[in-house]
């Protein structure tokens, strides 16, 4: 395996890092990456890319994303429009963990893995939605955001997924190792716990929990017009591919669809994803 093909967790040395700033809206802090670079032109113009860390982590992940993304993205290309990073942390996870468990699946003993789940999923989205209403109040004089793109790892992939059926005012998402069928998935995931008993009296996945799921999946089939870059590991057995390719192969063809499997990848996001990512967004948004 390559350095390009291993699981990013450290900056390389040659990457200078993007200036950081803390934003507080209302108690909740969000962290923007690369506004003090903005020229006066960018930030009259300026693209913000959310990026959601995966679970069990926390905005630390997403800021070495951010960092890596920004400088590539300077390196590989001349921008006329700004580029900025917003991330935070997910609910219940850093600074925002109220119980531990909570983020843990099945197997690390948390009984309502999927309620929980679900739950972290759609306040992702609330939380994007709120910073989308309220950020340009929070940063008037120094960037105007005048469009907003969707990233996500794992459980942020599962959230970009998420955004792209229920925001409208987010046309385009990178999603990173994220499924559109959650259902097949954790059905599966099920199958490899204890207890893996389905239906009424099941305290894992229960009727109630289960059409929620199957709910969401279907809104999923109607996502039109959006443009997706899709990055899947081909040796990931958390969140397989076979997921995914029933989405594509069914509602591709109404969307400007990139799908990628990297081959000696895993559940991870790599270097040469990162290339992948920055090369399609100077292709559609700069």
């Amino acid at each position: 395996m390559s350095l390009q093909n291993q699981p990013f967790t450290k900056l390389p040395e040659s990457t200078t890092r993007s200036s950081k700033t803390t934003i507080n809206i209302a108690g909740f802090h969000v962290y923007l990456y690369g506004a003090d670079e903005l020229s006066q032109q960018q930030a009259k113009d300026t693209v913000v890319l959310f990026h959601v860390h995966g679970r069990t982590r926390s905005y630390a992940d997403a800021e070495l994303f951010a960092h890596q993304f920004l400088f590539q993205l300077k390196q590989m290309g001349s921008l006329t429009r700004g580029f900025v990073v917003a991330t935070f942390d997910s609910r219940n996870h850093g600074e925002r963990a109220i119980d531990s468990l909570a983020v843990q699946d099945w197997n690390g003993g948390n009984q309502k893995h999927a309620h929980d789940m679900l739950a972290m999923i759609d306040g992702n989205v609330l939380d994007i939605q709120t910073v989308m209403k309220y950020l340009s109040v929070y940063t008037e004089g120094r960037f105007t955001p005048t469009e907003f793109v969707m990233s996500g790892l794992s459980l942020g992939g599962h959230t970009a997924w998420d955004i792209l059926s229920k925001v409208q005012g987010i046309k385009a998402a990178i999603i990173i190792v994220g499924s559109p069928n959650l259902t097949d998935l954790l059905i599966e995931r099920l199958g490899n716990a204890a207890d893996s008993k389905i239906g009424a009296d099941s305290t894992k996945w229960p009727e109630s929990i289960s059409s929620m799921y199957r709910a969401r999946d279907q809104v999923l089939g109607h996502i039109d017009g959006k443009s997706i870059l899709i990055l899947n590991g081909a040796l990931d057995a958390l969140v397989p591919s076979k997921f995914t390719v029933p989405w594509v192969e069914k509602n591709g063809s109404r969307n400007d669809v990139s799908f990628n499997v990297f081959e000696n990848t895993g559940h991870w996001l790599s270097l040469e994803m990162m290339d992948t990512i920055v090369q399609w967004v100077l292709q559609k948004h700069a």
